[in-house]
């Protein structure tokens, strides 16, 4: 399948018969698109996945911790995240554990999971990020920067609208936020 023209904004995700929905800001024109119905896949030619986590870290007070990346990090330096990283470790969980005591000194002991929810995929010129979303409730609230950020704010949630985030970080949010549908 070609796909002709670029979506200038998000749009409401493009519907395929036998697999679920793909948001059509994931397409580009002229790219080659293999669908698989029988297995329930997409390849597009020349575009990789990459498996990342990101954790919304939560107070009592229901504001979310938001991370500003450093000029040090490969991609989407300045723009504010949630703590992130590529998928490395085993099971997603596990590496969301291990980013956010690597991005902010909080232990697995000060934080209890409070939400998973299903992947949200994001582009990135000749990458898809396939983002594994969670949400923990923080015990602790200080937290110490690693040199991937500049800068951390306790934040309401609707503040994320509202600043320059990486790729789909609301909708990442709406995956994990109080009252969303859980995985599975």
């Amino acid at each position: 399948m070609l796909l002709q023209g670029e979506p200038e904004a998000p749009s409401p995700a493009v519907g395929f018969p036998v697999l679920a929905r793909l948001d059509a800001d994931l397409f580009r024109e002229g790219e080659q698109v293999a669908v698989d119905g029988d297995g329930g896949s997409v390849t597009i030619a020349g575009v990789t996945e990459v498996g990342v986590v990101t954790v919304f870290l939560e107070r009592s007070d229901g504001a979310v911790l938001l991370l500003q990346r450093s000029e040090q990090v490969g991609s989407f330096r300045g723009f504010w995240a949630g703590v992130s990283g590529f998928l490395e470790d085993p099971t997603p969980i596990d590496q969301a554990f291990r980013e956010v005591r690597e991005e902010t000194g909080l232990e697995r002991s000060d934080l209890r999971v409070a939400a998973s929810g299903a992947p949200v995929m994001a582009r990135d010129g000749s990458r898809i990020f396939v983002v594994h979303p969670f949400r923990f409730r923080a015990d602790r609230t200080e937290v110490r920067l690693d040199w991937e950020h500049t800068r951390s704010e306790w934040v309401d949630p609707a503040e994320i609208r509202r600043r320059p985030t990486v790729p789909k970080l609301d909708r990442v949010w709406a995956a994990v936020a109080p009252g969303a549908v859980p995985k599975g």
